[in-house]
């Protein structure tokens, strides 16, 4: 008897593959499979009132798949419903107010979305609300809904714009004014306002409603503050932080700043830390000339000794050699350009007498006509600018670049050049310890003579595809290759060189990207 049912049990189970195989997916086996989720760019809408022609609200979105594998047959759809009374759309949408995008395949990872415009009725009441839901489906695979609330009306924050600063000592406190103010039409009900500073710069007190968290990028951002107010911020009018923010000038400060931003309160409020608490009071009348984010630069009087290496090798012609040459810091000011793409470099010479066959990453073939790297790495040339990626340097930090040189037959021993300088060819002003400027880049060559270099001539701007041939190596000692004249002030940006010297941005202008958009 228990045979029988064995064998019985057993024949259900062949019964239930086959019918699996042949139904299609359904939906718990699709979530077995991958897992697309949708992302708003904003999910908080406002619809201005009186409405802006021809400039709605988008709804904003995008897509992730967290896999396993491509989702098939992926259909993403804007339910309206909730909102179709008093709002108009750019496109089309069907009776059923679902407004549906065409189908397609989703890989892993980020994918791009679309969007939809809205726009308030006339005469809708400010402060209506309602909400706008995405879906969708995959024939293989599982998506993730999400909903996008949409009020009448916005809310509209500005901050107050501060004034560039220079010549603040390290030891010293900077008291910094914020103000807030609200040009929208609708009030928010609480405001969070984040701050960020430059490592060069530190709050000089920590409230118990803001959290400050340590940050580190290509841009150095390091320390943020994120202060929570429960203030009701009315449209129309205005709101100041009621004592200066205080930001303590460190010895290491150079070339700073101090951004703040104000964004209406979603969510609750983080647990208070320690401290005192900063509060927001009424200021009057909403400032008509402030802005969505400021950022205030602050220029250090201080200085930064950045040093060329220089680097030795031998060989016997015909070897290809590698000499390492190096870029530092040696402070007291950590180097961050925030308002100029003439960035710290390092201007290589190639040793007489040795090609230059193998060219580093961030190193290029220098144009002394025009001031600049030409962006090749063609081998071959006389001089080549290096720049380094982040091209930010705290105290202590060096930055290698290795070459790989061949020797020339008949080749001497030869000294070339590493000089510290900047991209567009330029004396870093805020370095006033000249001295280390330069460095001999030596290539000893077996049973060679030794060429000795001369010191009278700047160092060869030829960009040739032949390289250096042998003979004496002309080199600079001045520490300057061709740069403008110096400003003097050790708080000053270098001045990029004229001469048609096309901009190099190699990601040395700072610039911080934010998403501005309309909130609720």
């Amino acid at each position: 008897m228990t045979h029988r049912r064995h064998r019985f049990g057993a024949a259900l189970a062949v019964f239930a593959a086959a019918v699996a195989a042949w139904l299609p997916v359904t939906s718990a086996q699709a979530a077995d499979g991958p897992v697309v989720h949708i992302w708003l760019q904003d999910d908080h809408l406002g619809l201005p009132m009186p409405p802006t022609p021809g400039d709605p609200t988008m709804v904003n979105w995008g897509l992730r798949n967290d896999g396993p594998g491509t989702a098939k047959d992926v259909t993403i759809s804007a339910d309206l419903s909730n909102v179709i009374d008093w709002v108009t759309t750019d496109a089309p949408v069907p009776a059923d107010h679902v407004y549906t995008w065409p189908t397609r395949d989703v890989p892993e990872g980020e994918a791009a979305g679309s969007l939809i415009g809205l726009s308030a009725k006339p005469g809708t009441p400010l402060g209506t609300t309602g909400t706008v839901t995405l879906s969708g489906t995959s024939s293989n695979g599982t998506v993730v809904s999400t909903t996008a609330k949409v009020t009448v009306g916005t809310t509209d924050l500005k901050v107050n714009e501060l004034a560039a600063r220079k010549g603040d000592k390290p030891g010293s406190t900077i008291d910094t004014p914020v103000t807030i103010s609200n040009v929208g039409t609708l009030a928010a009900d609480g405001v969070q306002l984040e701050m960020r500073t430059t490592i060069g710069l530190s709050y000089a007190k920590h409230y118990s409603n803001c959290v400050y968290s340590k940050e580190s990028d290509t841009y150095v951002l390091t320390e943020q503050a994120l202060c929570t107010f429960d203030t009701v911020v009315e449209p129309g009018k205005s709101y100041r932080v009621d004592q200066p923010v205080g930001l303590d000038v460190t010895d290491q400060a150079l070339f700073e700043f101090f951004s703040h931003e104000a964004l209406p309160l979603s969510g609750s409020a983080p647990k208070p830390g320690d401290g005192p608490v900063l509060s927001l009071v009424a200021a009057g009348d909403a400032a008509t000339d402030g802005t969505a984010i400021d950022r205030q630069h602050i220029d250090a009087d201080n200085t930064a000794d950045m040093v060329a290496g220089g680097a030795t090798a031998k060989g016997a012609p015909g070897d290809l050699v590698h000499v390492t040459v190096s870029l530092s810091n040696e402070g007291p000011g950590w180097v961050g350009y925030n308002a100029s793409d003439d960035q710290p470099a390092l201007l290589v010479t190639v040793p007489t007498g040795t090609k230059a066959e193998e060219i580093p990453a961030h190193c290029s073939v220098w144009n002394d006509e025009a001031k600049s790297g030409t962006g090749e790495q063609t081998p071959g040339a006389a001089q080549y600018i290096c720049q380094s990626s982040p091209n930010t340097f705290t105290v202590g930090d060096s930055r290698s670049f290795d070459f790989g040189l061949r020797i020339r037959a008949n080749a001497a021993t030869t000294t070339g050049e590493a000089l510290a300088t900047t991209a567009f060819g330029n004396t870093m002003t805020f370095d006033h310890t000249h001295g280390n400027d330069t460095a001999a880049v030596r290539v000893e060559v077996e049973g060679g003579a030794t060429a000795t270099p001369s010191a009278s001539a700047s160092p060869s701007t030829t960009a040739g595809t032949g390289g250096n041939t042998p003979g004496t190596q002309t080199v600079s000692t001045t520490g300057d290759s061709g740069s403008l004249a110096s400003t003097g002030s050790s708080g000053a940006v270098p001045v990029a060189a004229a001469g048609g010297a096309a901009a190099l941005v190699l990601g040395g202008g700072l610039v911080l990207l934010v998403r501005r958009r309309n909130r609720a």
